[in-house]
């Protein structure tokens, strides 16, 4: 059984009256000269954390006092989701997108925060001139509705449905689809806690640079680490102003910096060496760039563990650098006529396969799709899409192995609690059937809402969809709250399922793909944000308000965008579109609802790049000089995720949608004029005009 919280670790806050009779809060402190000893032994019945990354940035004391359901929270929370929806929506429908992350909000909320914590007239809403972390947390929380995950991928379906396919799709089939996909990520995000969120080996290390940036903003204690004295917060500005600056170059000025693909700009028409080191369809043997965006394409190499990063990398180096070199030079599936990192999908005369030469009325046409051409896959996305396979299935071997005590133990209620855990306990929990409500009334809208607007998904294909969260969530949670991993990668199952029960009926097939697929990923940020709350002692019931009002008006406002959008933008979905609003995640789900998913995936500079980082901060420093690795290591990946995104944001902004250009120059164009960079293949196309068998299929 867990213990309650002692009286030494709630109310631990300390509070102090003005002259004005006001209660102010002290705001939560890490200790940081706790964080950085390396002699003593943590345990997990202890007062502090056992997981040093966790101690190095989140309190481990609360004040129970400390106001939360302020106005300033709810104002700035609705604020923040309104805009964050509204305007990654808008620009999701443009390509190059423009992305603006969770971090930008959260350091945007501060001194909107503190500003109105001294304009508004104290009151019970506005119950003191300190906006606190908590305050903070939960505008973060619920802006992360619309910054976490860009944009509702549901809403692809709608571009997909309107705008590719032509098909009629109201209003209210609109607003539901996303209502649906969204709310039933919440509810099972909610219903998995127990299992993700609660235990504390589940340290969800992308969460960590939010609660650097946050005790950072909030924090005033310091302490020498290995002779460096600099505050985290002065830290975290200088860092945050260098890599704003930084990225003009590799983004704008010097883009070579990014794709430093130095030994092909040697030998810029040899296939071979392209492929070997280049960046852009190359696997990228020479692991250096200067571009932080190229580090951090996947996730953060300063947030996941070296044994986790160590084990993303030698697979990939084994199936990338050793498999898939080998299948494309021996040209297998006819891939040496094809880019070798590319994740398009080919015709038999190397063109990107024309969808629309296969379909009579939105639908597959099999005579036209005979005397056309078979898909053909490159070497590296055939190979790796067969690995995803693979992938879904080791995740349910591995964690249902390695992890099937601890979720035993959760079920039964027997977990070992560490501090955040205890601490967590003097709050009101959320019963499990408020989540377990939302997922029966939203799966009842679903059903409602593919019999009553003729998706052609039988009721029995929402039930069949929902399998697929209910199996791989806890699973995926698992595999990401430990590593940092991503694990998702149910859009092949989902795709493999609708494809084979749902053939011929593509409306169908991308509602049932969103409703599996998207549950998930939708459910693991919403995991996240619930393990944010965790740590820093959110209370559980307003969070579960809070949470599920963000999701609502993030979901309707999202929607709305898109809908005028697609009724007011001339030529919008077009790839010639002057503005660049070709729809490119609408393009991608029609095409994956005909054919397979074309999203463009991490190529081999992404991994050995993020590697080599990793093991220059987690194992190097981490071993070396310890004391600076708890005190800074977060706070740098905080500061420099929060400095690339503002600088990219301004470049886009000022300079890209206006239409300006940095003039053409040596440093911008050498690595475009490769045989890398122009993704050549391998292999010249046949004198006859087109690869394969000669009626075009064996």
């Amino acid at each position: 059984m867990s213990r309650r919280p002692s009286k030494n670790e709630v109310g631990i806050g300390s509070t102090r009256q003005n002259s004005a009779g006001e209660t102010h809060l002290k705001d939560l402190e890490v200790d940081i000269n706790n964080a950085v000893d390396e002699k003593e032994d943590f345990h997990i019945d202890g007062e502090h954390s056992p997981f040093a990354e966790v101690r190095a940035v989140v309190p481990e004391t609360d004040d129970p006092t400390m106001p939360v359901n302020t106005l300033r929270t709810w104002v700035l929370g609705v604020i923040f989701t309104m805009l964050g929806s509204g305007i990654n929506q808008f620009f999701s429908l443009r390509y190059p997108a423009v992305h603006i992350v969770a971090l930008v909000a959260e350091l945007l909320a501060f001194p909107c925060g503190v500003f109105l914590a001294k304009v508004l007239p104290i009151s019970r809403v506005n119950p003191d001139r300190r906006f606190n972390i908590k305050e903070h947390a939960l505008v973060t929380i619920m802006s992360n509705v619309s910054f976490g995950y860009s944009s509702a991928d549901s809403t692809g379906i709608i571009q997909a449905a309107k705008m590719f396919y032509k098909f009629e799709t109201p209003p209210g089939f609109s607003v539901l689809v996303v209502l649906c996909c969204q709310l039933l990520g919440y509810g099972v995000a909610g219903l998995s806690a127990p299992w993700i969120i609660r235990p504390a080996s589940m340290i969800w290390p992308g969460v960590l640079s939010n609660c650097a940036l946050l005790s950072t903003l909030h924090s005033k204690s310091n302490a020498v680490a290995n002779g460096w004295k600099i505050s985290r917060l002065r830290f975290f500005m200088y860092v945050m102003t260098a890599a704003f600056i930084w990225y003009f170059f590799p983004g704008l000025i010097f883009t070579g910096l990014g794709y430093f693909t130095w030994i092909c700009w040697i030998a810029p028409r040899s296939s071979v060496v392209n492929q070997l080191f280049g960046m852009v369809s190359g696997v990228a043997l020479f692991p250096i760039t200067f571009d932080w965006s190229q580090v951090a394409y996947n996730t953060n190499p300063l947030l996941s563990p070296f044994w986790a990063a160590s084990n993303v990398f030698v697979g990939f180096a084994f199936w990338v650098w050793v498999v898939v070199l080998a299948l494309h030079f021996q040209n297998v599936w006819y891939s040496g006529y094809l880019p070798l990192m590319d994740s398009n999908v080919y015709d038999n005369t190397a063109q990107s396969y024309n969808v629309s030469r296969m379909l009579t009325n939105g639908t597959l046409d099999v005579e036209k799709y005979k005397a056309y051409s078979p898909p053909y896959l490159p070497a590296a996305y055939g190979f790796l899409y067969g690995m995803s396979f693979a992938s879904i299935t080791a995740v349910l071997v591995h964690v249902y192995i390695w992890h099937w005590e601890d979720i035993m133990d959760a079920l039964r209620g027997r977990q070992k609690l560490d501090i955040h855990g205890r601490l967590i306990q003097a709050y009101q929990k959320v019963p499990w059937y408020w989540f377990a409500s939302i997922i029966v009334v939203i799966m009842a809208m679903a059903i409602a809402m593919v019999e009553h607007y003729k998706t052609n998904l039988p009721v029995y294909g929402v039930f069949l969809a929902l399998v697929i969260p209910a199996v791989y969530m806890i699973p995926c949670g698992i595999i990401e709250g430990v590593t940092n991993v991503n694990a998702n990668q149910l859009n092949v199952l989902s795709e493999f399922i609708g494809g084979y029960m749902f053939a011929g009926k593509p409306l169908a097939n991308m509602v049932f793909k969103i409703l599996s697929t998207d549950v998930v990923g939708q459910g693991l940020f919403f995991a996240q944000d619930m393990k944010l709350a965790h740590y820093l002692k959110v209370p559980p019931r307003m969070l579960f308000f809070a949470q599920g009002f963000a999701t609502i008006l993030g979901a309707l406002t999202q929607t709305g965008v898109t809908l005028w959008m697609l009724g007011n933008i001339s030529g919008i979905c077009d790839e010639e579109q002057p503005n660049g609003f070709s729809c490119p995640n609408g393009r991608v789900v029609f095409s994956s609802s005909v054919v397979w998913d074309n999203v463009p995936p991490a190529t081999g500079i992404n991994y050995s790049s993020w590697f080599l980082v990793n093991y220059l901060f987690n194992r190097l420093l981490f071993r070396r000089a310890f004391a600076w690795w708890v005190k800074y290591n977060y706070v740098l990946a905080a500061a420099l995720d929060t400095g690339l995104a503002i600088s990219g944001i301004v470049i886009f902004f000022c300079i890209t949608y206006p239409g300006a250009s940095f003039p053409d120059w040596w440093g911008n164009t050498v690595w475009q004029n490769t045989n890398d960079g122009l993704a050549m293949p391998w292999k010249p196309l046949p004198e006859k005009g087109f690869f394969g068998p000669e009626s075009g299929w064996s």
